[in-house]
């Protein structure tokens, strides 16, 4: 299942998805704005993990990596960025959220018109 929305519907996938709520304080808090790119624990001490990157957007993208039996919300902080799960294309900018099975294939940091700088968060859970 692929969800892709805005941050403003976010709450209304706790239901299938009660690690969003995790999440939710972790953004409520601003952390993944502030915080330099990396792997981080959250401080609920769930098991809910995250990513920080930033990187330059390109024609080709680049390589997501697995997490095999885990899902994935990636959110677009800075920039924006077009993601490939499985051949289905998702432009993420500011505001929007994209959740997928870390099973899935994924390429991102492709860019939509130009190279832009992205700063993205990865929720692993």
């Amino acid at each position: 299942m692929i969800v892709y929305d805005t941050l403003s519907y976010l709450e209304s996938y706790t239901g299938p998805f009660p690690e969003i709520n995790t999440i939710i304080s972790v953004m409520d808090r601003s952390l993944p704005y502030n915080q330099l790119p990396g792997r981080y624990d959250t401080p609920e001490k769930s098991d809910v993990k995250y990513i920080i990157d930033e990187a330059l957007s390109s024609d080709k993208g680049f390589e997501s990596g697995l997490f095999e039996g885990k899902r994935v919300m990636e959110i677009v902080l800075e920039g924006e960025e077009v993601v490939s799960v499985s051949s289905s294309v998702f432009r993420l900018s500011e505001g929007c959220f994209l959740i997928y099975s870390g099973d899935e294939a994924v390429k991102r940091g492709i860019m939509y018109a130009l190279p832009v700088h992205f700063k993205a968060v990865r929720f692993i859970f």
